[in-house]
């Protein structure tokens, strides 16, 4: 048995099963088996992937051409795929930069880091500059660098940058930005970003879900300079998306390495139910109901299995009240081009006010009651920590940046 991913299309044909002589390996190697190396592609996959490439690089080049330093927002619910899809993006950037790797030994094609944690509400910059140096494989970063003060910190990452030359500095669970920062912060924060993209030309990829939203509409500079790729669900309400989950499920169902192949298509519109279509939720669900049917020494996955693992009503109702939500305003509402031409002078008439979406709304209600001269709490700085290594105070623009 190889230690390769076993990658499939659920657009070829009829779906590859496990391999045969995976039944005779302990359970672990099973459940290792579908769990991480077992990777169904789809459409909704591939298009995520093909539009960041699309943004960060010229079509048909290796990673030796690039575009400007550009921000990527990857926006979608939660377990939509997106850890799956950084999988993919990391593979295809180290495929199109092997070339250049061989000939220079100091090129690395990305840096992959995982946002901070909601643990505080204040972003901390200086772990984030760790966080890239580990990535680009700074053997100083955890000795002697650990202990500087924010600003070397940075210009040590701005040094290792323009040596190392990445095209993408990828950030996942990036969303968490926004839940240590919001308002004038989180525009701070972003337009710190931006400033690396501009200075060093290597481009950010945030990737997280849509508790993003709001870094879409920060301000006007950062909003025609980034580029948004929504990685939605899939809805079976339309069609060629219930035939694509459809093919989906059937190709786990072929995967899953159990004596009998389970019959998971005829339950399909169980399992939509209990993922709202997103793939990652699927997978997770198989995971553990695989889990459960090796665990008692079953010979295949029942219907009962999936009962016993799926996500509760509730959890799953919350995630999709969310997902619609969301997806009402990604989604460009009906007049959008006259409301702009309108705006533009080139029609006649008063202009139609775009929806207001439910943050904006709830917004306008919360400065309607802030003027009773009620004390906001946001205008005091909430358990935020100075860095416990800094010697002197953070610059003007760290300090803005949160």
């Amino acid at each position: 048995m190889t230690n390769e991913t076993n990658k499939e299309s659920v657009q070829t044909g009829a779906p590859e099963s496990f391999p045969p002589e995976l039944l005779a390996q302990p359970v672990g190697a099973r459940l290792e088996y579908f769990e991480q190396r077992c990777l169904i592609s789809h459409p909704r996959l591939q298009e995520a992937l093909e539009t960041i490439l699309q943004s960060i690089c010229p079509p048909g080049e290796g990673t030796s051409v690039r575009r400007p330093g550009t921000m990527v927002l990857v926006i979608g619910p939660s377990r939509v795929g997106k850890t799956t899809l950084i999988r993919l993006l990391e593979e295809q950037l180290l495929a199109r930069g092997r070339a250049l790797m061989a000939s220079d030994p100091n090129f690395i094609p990305f840096a992959s880091i995982l946002a901070a944690g909601p643990g505080t509400n204040r972003f901390e910059w200086a772990e984030y500059y760790r966080a890239v140096l580990r990535a680009l494989h700074d053997p100083f970063v955890d000795g002697k660098i650990a202990r500087i003060r924010t600003k070397e910190l940075r210009e040590a990452m701005e040094t290792a940058l323009l040596e190392r030359k990445p095209l993408v500095i990828i950030v996942d669970e990036a969303h968490h930005l926004a839940e240590a920062a919001m308002g004038s912060r989180l525009q701070s924060q972003l337009n710190h970003l931006k400033h690396f993209e501009n200075a060093t030309g290597v481009s950010h990829i945030l990737v997280g879900t849509y508790e993003m939203r709001p870094f879409r509409k920060v301000n006007a500079q950062l909003a025609c300079r980034s580029v948004d790729v929504h990685f939605p669900r899939y809805d079976a309400t339309i069609e060629q998306d219930a035939q694509v989950f459809q093919s989906v499920v059937w190709a786990l169902q072929r995967h899953l390495p159990v004596e009998k192949e389970p019959p998971l298509i005829d339950h399909w519109e169980f399992l939509y139910a209990r993922s709202i279509g997103c793939i990652g939720l699927l997978k997770m669900h198989l995971n553990r109901a695989l889990n459960l049917a090796l665990a008692e020494k079953a010979k295949t996955v029942t219907l009962a299995h999936l009962r016993k693992t799926a996500p509760a009503e509730t959890r799953v109702a919350l995630a999709l009240r969310n997902a619609l939500e969301s997806e009402a305003e990604l989604t460009e509402s009906e007049g959008a081009d006259e409301r702009l031409l309108a705006l533009l002078g080139l029609r006649g008439g008063q202009v139609s006010p775009s929806p207001e979406t439910p943050e904006e709304e709830q917004g306008s209600k919360l400065k309607i009651r802030g003027r009773r001269g009620t004390r906001s709490p946001g205008r005091d700085a909430i358990g935020s920590t100075p860095d416990e290594n800094a010697s002197t105070p953070l610059t003007n623009e760290e300090q803005a940046a949160g």
